[in-house]
């Protein structure tokens, strides 16, 4: 976040005029963060979306500190397994990925959440990346394929993950991005033929 912060800092000495019209509107976010921090609150002067972002951040990065981990959203859990607190902190989240996608956040916006340990504006591709590069290194050190009958948890979550993506390869929802990756890995193989085919 240093580096973010010194960026912008020497972009704020910058004549307005040789600014994209972006990194006008980052530094508002920038300079209404520094205010804050200087100040040790969010002052009146900050215009209001701009001080609703930064109050939610710094709520983000609290939650974060004494949890160790971002919110979490999981209608599965049991009413109430979830507090009040962490459901507003996971919309807050859920909202700058939706603006993320949409365009609305600036770069520093962008650059400043990602500052916020474990934050990601693709989780699920986060997530699916980092098992593919799992079941590569798995099939480099062990020379096969992971087994679902293996002794293993974590030999057997991988076969289990290929055994979702086979599935959804023979459905017709893996995204040919995702077949033609899978495809290159090591001991990648698609099984039997539905009997559709």
């Amino acid at each position: 976040m240093e580096q973010l912060h010194a960026e912008y800092a020497r972009l704020h000495d910058q004549p307005p005029s040789t600014l994209t019209e972006d990194q006008r509107r980052s530094l508002t976010f920038y300079n209404g963060e520094m205010e804050s921090h200087s100040a040790g609150e969010i002052p009146d002067t900050v215009p209001r979306d701009v001080a609703n972002w930064i109050r939610n951040v710094f709520a983000l990065e609290a939650f974060v500190r004494c949890q160790g981990r971002m919110p979490r959203e999981n209608r599965r859990l049991p009413e109430g397994a979830i507090s009040a607190v962490e459901k507003q902190r996971a919309n807050s989240v859920r909202a700058q990925r939706r603006a993320f996608i949409a365009g609305r956040l600036s770069t520093y916006q962008a650059r400043r959440l990602l500052c916020v340990p474990g934050f990601s504006f693709h989780p699920l591709e986060d997530v699916w990346q980092a098992t593919r590069v799992a079941y590569a290194d798995f099939t480099a050190t062990q020379g096969g394929a992971p087994k679902l009958r293996s002794t293993d948890p974590s030999e057997r979550a991988l076969a289990g993950w290929a055994a979702k993506m086979r599935f959804a390869y023979r459905g017709g929802t893996l995204s040919a991005d995702r077949v033609e990756t899978l495809t290159g890995l090591d001991f990648w193989t698609w099984g039997a033929p539905s009997s559709r085919d």
